[in-house]
């Protein structure tokens, strides 16, 4: 089971504009910088979330990318699905059996965890962290055996 670059890399961007607002969009520079990658890379992910419907685009000065949704509307699940249907989880397996099932399951299971979480969970603050310790349990604490 393989989660696509393409797919991470778009989480990424999404969590940096769920970090600002359609008052100040990303320039495709800012975000290409960001996942450091190049813009042309950064302008074809930012299709396919157009696309999808999930940012829109203001042109002239002052213009980018921004969310068509609040981030909390928007679960990483989204972002996941549109990014990485063209490969591997996408794939559907004429009779699935053995372990095709169970990667298949993991797959669910995963992108159901990934529903649950939002994009303002995952969002950087204004001091460039973001609230990892509140998100679901926080860390977990090693254990002693």
């Amino acid at each position: 089971m393989n989660i696509r670059p393409s797919a991470y890399l778009g989480v990424e961007i999404m969590a940096h504009l769920a970090s600002s607002s359609a008052d100040r969009p990303r320039t495709v520079q800012f975000l290409a910088a960001s996942i450091q990658r190049s813009v042309s890379y950064t302008q074809e992910l930012m299709a396919g979330l157009r696309n999808a419907g999930l940012v829109q685009a203001r042109q002239g000065p002052g213009g980018g990318y921004y969310l068509t949704r609040p981030a909390n509307r928007i679960a990483v699940a989204e972002v996941v699905r549109v990014l990485d249907a063209a490969d591997g989880w996408g794939r559907q397996v004429a009779v699935p059996s053995g372990t095709d099932l169970l990667w298949e399951g993991l797959r669910r299971h995963v992108l159901l965890f990934l529903d649950g979480v939002s994009l303002a969970d995952i969002a950087p603050t204004a001091d460039g962290a973001n609230d990892a310790a509140e998100f679901g349990n926080g860390p977990v604490a090693p254990t002693r055996h």
